[in-house]
């Protein structure tokens, strides 16, 4: 009975294990899937035009926002500055620029009748990113490619980091403006104005 007891806690175990081992591995996304939820979900956001204001700001909070590394882009458009930001002072940085970069995404997307975006190709970059290309019909005849960047944030999450819209990358574009008003009003200064 006690080697029966032995066994059957051996067998508890190992099958615990196994289902724990398997929970991890669905929780750990890749790069594949990361790049395929952001089309489908930029393509969702881009198809709703019947749905309300209400509704379109819970997309974006909750499908849209999680997609973009924003601590990432805060911390690398603060770069061109030679000041450290306090941790609030930080804090404040990245919301404004959250809040610009939603909503020149939704401004945009809402210039045109019907946008899809179209997969076109995805390739590794320097430091273990990839960069992911896509076709933006419905902005013209021909279409618009804009590159998204992804990396893996420090929670081993794939999230986007940048976006590139012909040859302009949205990091150099708030660090140019940052240090313009940096230069201009200080660094207080652009905190308040950007």
């Amino acid at each position: 009975m006690r080697r029966l007891n032995v066994i059957l806690l051996a067998l508890m175990m190992f099958f615990s294990l196994g289902i724990n081992a398997e929970e991890e591995v669905k929780q750990e996304e890749g790069p594949v899937q990361a790049i395929q939820s952001a089309i489908v979900k930029l393509n969702q956001l881009t198809a709703t035009a019947a749905y309300s204001p209400q509704m379109m700001n819970f997309l974006i909070d909750s499908e849209v926002t999680p997609m973009f590394d924003f601590n990432y882009i805060a911390n690398e458009v603060l770069l061109v500055t030679n000041n450290r930001l306090g941790e609030e002072e930080t804090k404040f940085f990245t919301g404004k620029l959250k809040k610009n970069i939603i909503s020149t995404l939704l401004a945009r997307l809402s210039q045109a009748n019907s946008v899809s975006l179209q997969f076109v190709s995805a390739r590794p970059i320097m430091g273990g990113s990839i960069a992911v290309q896509l076709k933006v019909n419905g902005y013209s005849s021909f279409g618009i490619y804009i590159d998204l960047l992804f990396h893996q944030n420090n929670d081993k999450k794939w999230q986007i980091f940048d976006v590139v819209l012909n040859n302009d990358s949205l990091i150099n574009y708030y660090q140019k403006m940052v240090l313009i008003k940096a230069r201009r009003y200080g660094i207080y200064g652009m905190l308040g104005r950007i």
